[in-house]
């Protein structure tokens, strides 16, 4: 389950006026994540997307209402980048979305939107088809995302030997510390 420190702040005015912006409505399981939530700052917490396999993802940020991540400046700037049958609602640390579509087809489906791959399309003319599947369901990605237990290597045991500084940087930083 996600790890999150939810934003404060909920409005159902802002809701309302997403909705009408948008020109859909959003699922339940959505609308309750934002009224319990109102998106947040994730932590500590992967996910995983489908593309030639297993890709696993560090999922950081949930986009809410009237937020440092708000859902309308989101959906603004990513209109003409994502397809036109999903909404931006979360990033992952390395500038990805994650976006839930709302068309009938495939309506609710959570899926992943490499920016990397933005180029290889037109302006606009991206397809739900070239985003890579997450979960059927905001409630189903929810469900799916993992503690993260990825470990930096360790370095006990260690010692450094021997550091090499450039003496140009070595003379500034003795100049600066003198300060």
């Amino acid at each position: 389950m996600i790890n999150i420190v939810s934003n404060k702040g909920f409005n159902e005015n802002e809701l309302i006026t997403f909705s009408e912006k948008i020109g859909c409505e959003l699922p339940n399981d959505y609308i309750e994540f934002l009224r319990h939530h109102n998106g947040g700052y994730v932590k500590n917490s992967i996910s995983t997307y489908y593309k030639n396999g297993e890709q696993k993802f560090i999922l950081t940020s949930m986009f809410g209402l009237g937020s440092d991540d708000d859902l309308i400046n989101q959906f603004e700037a990513y209109k003409n980048r994502i397809p036109n049958t999903c909404i931006p609602i979360g990033r992952d640390a390395g500038g990805n979305l994650v976006c839930l579509n709302l068309s009938e087809f495939k309506y609710g489906y959570v899926y992943f939107w490499d920016h990397e791959e933005e180029f290889k399309y037109e302006e606009g003319k991206i397809a739900i088809n070239d985003l890579y599947f997450i979960a059927d369901s905001f409630k189903e990605f929810l469900n799916s995302i993992e503690r993260d237990s990825i470990k930096e290597p360790g370095v006990e045991g260690y010692e450094v030997e021997k550091v090499w500084v450039d003496p140009d940087f070595l003379k500034e930083l003795e100049n600066n510390s003198d300060k």
